[in-house]
């Protein structure tokens, strides 16, 4: 089952160059690559706080009813920002305010909601990073500091890994030319090449090595995508696949 949430257009903020694009391809991937059905897959673009919040409830409700057989993936596109006093890291829906952290989704949240679930694995992606920058490399106009923060993604639980399209105080950047997160981009370009049948330890070599590079050349700025399992996983996600 996979919830996918893709924000570009932002009532008061500026727009995510590509999310929508992103969010949409990835959703085609999920059903033609990765082989789930239709309405396994929930899609929902420019989400605003509650949108957020149903979808997180329909994957409960779901998980629940396969009782610990059902793989969970949750794809999020958008803004990320980090509260300037705690440096806890937020996901911001389309209506929220980048100054005020109350109006997002925090990931400690997200993490805790996602791991409570009996599920036989969740994978989160997040082609968004929490340093308070834009796409495009500017902080947001909303950042009190105006500077870029290193925020702190916080610890999965359970049988949960994390994939995130940067660390530290990095930007997740757009490909201009492909009409795509850098992150979304080669994440999606692994799963065509291998229809889904490959192990995590490739994908993430695979993504960490591409997006390393094309960041550098592109943008002359670094950008690292990080795994993060959680504590409980320790080395076994290696062996996980998508399909």
């Amino acid at each position: 089952f996979a919830v996918i949430i893709a924000n570009e257009n932002y009532r008061r903020e500026s727009k995510v160059e590509f999310a929508n694009n992103d969010g949409a391809a990835f959703r085609q991937y999920c059903i033609k690559a990765l082989g789930l059905p239709e309405k396994n897959v929930h899609y929902v673009a420019d989400a605003t706080y509650n949108d957020m919040k149903a979808e997180l409830d329909w994957v409960t409700t779901v998980a629940r009813a396969y009782d610990g057989e059902a793989d969970v993936l949750f794809y999020y596109a958008g803004h990320g920002v980090p509260d300037e006093e705690t440096k806890s890291a937020y996901l911001l829906p389309v209506d929220g305010y980048g100054s005020n952290v109350s109006t997002g989704y925090s990931l400690a949240k997200l993490y805790e909601t996602l791991s409570a679930m009996p599920a036989k694995s969740v994978t989160v992606l997040l082609d968004a990073c929490f340093s308070g920058a834009k796409r495009d490399g500017q902080v947001m106009a909303s950042s009190a500091r105006g500077v870029a923060i290193k925020a702190d993604s916080g610890e999965p639980k359970g049988n949960m890994v994390v994939l995130t399209a940067a660390t530290g105080n990095e930007t997740a950047y757009p490909y201009k030319e492909k009409k795509h997160g850098l992150f979304t981009y080669f994440l999606l370009k692994k799963i065509q090449e291998t229809k889904g049948k490959v192990s995590y330890a490739e994908l993430v070599d695979y993504i960490r090595t591409e997006v390393s590079r094309k960041s550098i050349v592109e943008n002359n700025k670094s950008q690292t995508p990080t795994l993060i399992p959680a504590a409980e996983v320790g080395e076994s996600w290696k062996k996980w696949n998508l399909k």
